[in-house]
């Protein structure tokens, strides 16, 4: 039960952060909030932003997931990435028409990126201790 509340918080945590990043910039600029893509926003920089905040977020999740599991991180790690791909899932599911595919690539790219370097930070931390 402890790992299921782990996993959930840490996707929810994911959501938080890039949803933040993208209220930040509706106000900012005062254009409609879009919670799927990047075709949307006012400027490229941005698209940066987002994809950063993506790859931050998950990199920091996978982190707490891993750190408050503490044991079997891999098959934690594996597991997290999996509920992230079900969400982008459903992000594909109903954005395809107006995104481009290499705005997916990239973002899943950006989500193992994050978990790899989140399991290889833990890993190696617990063997040194």
């Amino acid at each position: 039960m402890k790992a299921i509340i782990t996993l959930i918080s840490g996707f929810f945590g994911i959501l938080f952060f890039e949803g933040f990043a993208r209220l930040i910039i509706t106000f900012y600029h005062r254009v409609e909030f879009n919670f799927y893509g990047i075709s949307h926003l006012p400027a490229d920089v941005w698209t940066y932003v987002i994809l950063a905040s993506v790859l931050t977020s998950t990199w920091l999740a996978t982190m707490l997931v891993l750190t408050v599991l503490k044991t079997n991180s891999k098959r934690y790690s594996i597991l997290f990435g999996v509920l992230i791909l079900i969400w982008r899932g459903i992000e594909i599911a109903n954005s395809y028409q107006t995104e481009s595919g290499l705005y997916f690539l990239g973002v899943i790219t950006l989500h193992a990126i994050g978990i790899y370097l989140a399991y290889l930070v833990y890993t190696k931390q617990e063997s040194e201790v």
